[in-house]
């Protein structure tokens, strides 16, 4: 039998390598997938398809991309050196006969469209009527720097006038005082100390940037599995993939610069909105930073309060001065420091707003959650910033929640942050298993049920520095509200053993007078109430999984805009 002719071989070979190409691709994908299914506790009931839809969105291409080159190159060899016999040359011949014929190729074909096929055939259908959900989050929102909460200042004046028309909760406590563990407590509905997403556990460990890990199922997933479109747009680096924020989104944008303002992350949220079709419910979630510092709003919004003409670049190497006592401000510092930070906040409104209302019209049964995650201390215990204490100002945080049949309201009655997820899930008529979640539905409250204060736990969310060691929980003892905050770590606590804190938030709302000494038996009642709930974790009984990978140029220089990276520091020690 002569030879094929030359073009037919070339074609064979080309062929050859799409194949090639395609069995990389699947192969590549289906590992991943495992790789990541495999530590997952997808095994719910309910959330076994997210196993399908994670394996169908995996694309190895440059994986894939180098198996077609290396078939292309033996497909060649294989064809020039026909009739030589050389060993092993005969299997590269069979391969490349094989998979270059139309039945090969078109199987391999089939192999990687396999997962798209599963995913969407056995995708779940959505409950008839099912809301949308719109999760917007204000980075460093203080509830008393909040004009309709009270502030004297307008800071808040178009938020306000659509406040009317929402559950408000004049009270809601953050699980902590910064933002990788509170938005994970608001994804899981448990307290930071379960759920491990931190800065680092102790310096002995060198567990840094630590994850949330893979066995919390998130509210993204929960909803995907509920049959809905989820995406997520945030440029906050506490909050991209790589810290297990990722889970469940089919489109998550993590825009890695810190400099950018509210209206460029709004405009690309609204970009995906314009892009939706319908015909399944959306879960979308929008994180906004801009109240948090450096405080530099833009025009005309710069200047309303603040006249000094000051510029104080605030960073992570000032803060960390300012908390090591090495660096003062004066009175007037201090007060331009306030004075942009409420002009973040009308910035941010003028923004925000017109993007919820365009959605309310455009979207009418969408239910709309929009939180703080936590505030800003400016001198009220003795410094700046955030992710240090455990004082109301860090943890005091507005939450609004628009909802189809929820009549407008004030909530005055504590409630934590925990009870967002279970409250969301059930608004969307989707299941949830208590036994994993701490928080509880708020639609009680806002049904008009009653209630009083709910017991509201926290932490600081990291513990291989001080003070990032504390915890505390906030809740009714004998007719008053009470907060306790221990400090855990004998070597960082004063006198070398543990310490505690006791503020009646009654008769003292500004966390003035420790009580702890004069009412020893409230702090024991207000901890054991801690335990009984399993909301206490010692920082040495911790677990997690430090983030092992390299961090870019943009994602150092994210988290040091963000006050969490030392610049002498390396990423992912």
């Amino acid at each position: 039998m002569s030879s094929p002719r030359l073009p037919f071989r070339v074609v064979r070979c080309l062929v050859a390598a799409v194949s090639g190409f395609l069995f990389a691709f699947s192969v590549m994908a289906a590992w991943w997938a495992w790789l990541e299914i495999s530590s997952q506790d997808w095994d719910q009931p309910g959330l076994g398809w997210l196993k399908v839809d994670f394996w169908s969105r995996q694309m190895p291409w440059k994986e894939a991309a180098a198996g077609g080159a290396l078939t292309l190159v033996l497909a060649c060899l294989g064809e020039a050196l026909r009739g030589r016999g050389l060993p092993g040359l005969g299997l590269v011949q069979w391969g490349a006969r094989v998979f270059g014929r139309p039945a090969g190729f078109l199987s391999l074909v089939a192999l990687a469209l396999l997962p798209q096929g599963m995913a969407a055939l056995f995708r779940p259908a959505p409950a008839e009527g099912a809301p949308n959900v719109l999760f917007v989050l204000v980075d460093t929102w203080r509830s008393d720097h909040t004009s309709f909460l009270g502030y004297e200042r307008e800071t808040w004046p178009k938020l306000g006038e659509l406040a009317e028309e929402a559950a408000v909760f004049e009270r809601a406590v953050s699980q902590a005082p910064w933002t990788k563990p509170t938005v994970a407590s608001l994804f899981t509905s448990l307290v930071p100390s379960q759920h491990g997403a931190m800065s680092h556990m102790s310096r002995e460990s060198g567990k840094r940037f630590v994850a949330m890990g893979n066995e919390h199922t998130t509210l993204a997933e929960r909803f995907a599995s509920g049959g809905y479109e989820t995406f997520a747009v945030t440029h906050n680096a506490n909050i991209q993939p790589a810290y297990g924020f990722g889970q469940g989104f089919q489109s998550f944008q993590f825009l890695n610069d810190w400099n950018l303002k509210a209206a460029t992350i709004i405009h690309e949220a609204q970009k995906w909105f314009d892009a939706y079709r319908g015909g399944r419910p959306f879960f979308a979630y929008v994180h906004l930073t801009d109240p948090h510092y450096p405080y530099d709003p833009p025009p005309p919004f710069k200047g309303i309060w603040d006249q000094s003409g000051m510029s104080i670049p605030i960073d992570h190497e000032v803060i960390h001065k300012l908390h090591r006592g090495e660096l003062e401000f004066t009175a007037e510092e201090k007060q331009h420091l306030r004075d942009a930070y409420d002009e973040e906040m009308v910035y941010t409104d003028s923004v925000l707003t017109p993007f919820l209302l365009k959605i309310r019209e455009q979207h009418p049964n969408t239910v709309i959650v929009l939180v703080g995650d936590h505030g800003d201390e400016f001198w009220e215990h003795g410094a700046m910033g955030h992710g240090h204490v455990l004082y109301d100002e860090l943890t005091w945080v507005p939450l609004l929640i628009w909802a189809p049949g929820v009549e407008p309201q004030r909530v005055s009655s504590q409630v934590p942050l925990l009870d967002v997820a279970p409250t969301l899930l059930e608004l969307a008529g989707l299941e949830f298993a208590p036994e994993v979640m701490m928080g509880e539905s708020l639609l009680p409250l806002m049904r008009g049920a009653g209630g009083g204060h709910r017991p509201a736990p926290m932490e600081t969310g990291g513990d291989g520095e001080p003070p990032w060691h504390l915890r505390g929980i906030s809740m009714v003892h004998e007719g008053q509200l009470w907060k306790l905050i221990r400090g855990e770590r004998d070597d960082w606590s004063p006198g070398g053993a543990p310490y505690t804190l006791l503020f009646n938030l009654d008769e003292d709302p500004e966390e003035r007078h420790d009580r702890a000494a004069e009412r020893p038996e409230i702090a024991a009642a207000l901890f054991e109430e801690m335990k009984a709930r399993g909301w206490y974790t010692h920082p040495d009984d911790l677990e997690g999984e430090g983030f092992t990978g390299e961090l870019d140029a943009g994602t150092e220089e994210n988290l040091q805009g963000l006050g969490y990276l030392d610049v002498e520091e390396e990423g992912g020690e």
